[in-house]
């Protein structure tokens, strides 16, 4: 943080410092917006870049961005190293803004489209987190791969309509364990017997 504040040295166009009452209109009105790790790498500043419209330069090195597997972060917004945090970070963001205007116009258009991934009371049916959530969990579900429990058994013979065996998905129940035993059989467990419940 040190190294931003510096920054903040280099002239009115770089605004970095504490809470001001200007806080929303001032990351309204910038184009770049550092996101620092806070008391931990996550921070909400990341989210308020959004619906601020400023690009989100994220400075920590442990953040996971969510949904990277869904969304294209590159194209709407920078992750820069904590260690280089200065003069080179300084020069990046002018040089994007004084000679590459098309690029920054680009990510900020991106960045607006891809607001509503983030927005938790989205009316979207085709864009809001929920929908990623849940295309996330089917992904997980679908790597789960069905693995039978047996091989090398008849499986016909067992759970078969003609056959007195049950499915094999039920062939544990068929043998005694320290938690219950077959109807008849003393249990090997003095303290599951009936005298002793």
């Amino acid at each position: 943080r040190a190294a931003l504040l510096r920054l903040g040295q280099r002239g009115p166009h770089v605004d970095v410092g504490g809470f001001v009452e200007d806080y929303p209109e001032r990351k309204g009105d910038a184009h770049f917006c550092f996101v620092p790790a806070g008391t931990s790498p996550w921070t909400n500043h990341l989210y308020e870049s959004f619906y601020a419209g400023c690009i989100p330069v994220i400075l920590s090195d442990e953040y996971e961005v969510a949904f990277a597997e869904e969304l294209d972060w590159p194209s709407f917004s920078i992750k820069w190293p904590e260690a280089e945090v200065g003069e080179g970070l300084y020069q990046y963001l002018e040089g994007l803004a004084t000679y590459l205007p098309h690029r920054v116009f680009a990510m900020k258009v991106a960045l607006e489209r891809h607001a509503c991934w983030f927005n938790w009371y989205s009316t979207d049916p085709t864009c809001s987190p929920y929908l990623l959530i849940h295309r996330k969990l089917a992904r997980l579900a679908s790597l789960r791969r069905s693995r039978s429990r047996f091989w090398n058994v008849d499986e016909e013979y067992f759970g078969a309509t003609n056959s007195h065996e049950p499915p094999l998905a039920f062939a544990h129940l068929r043998r005694p364990t320290r938690f219950k035993h077959f109807e008849g059989e003393d249990s090997n467990f003095t303290y599951l017997s009936s005298e002793n419940l």
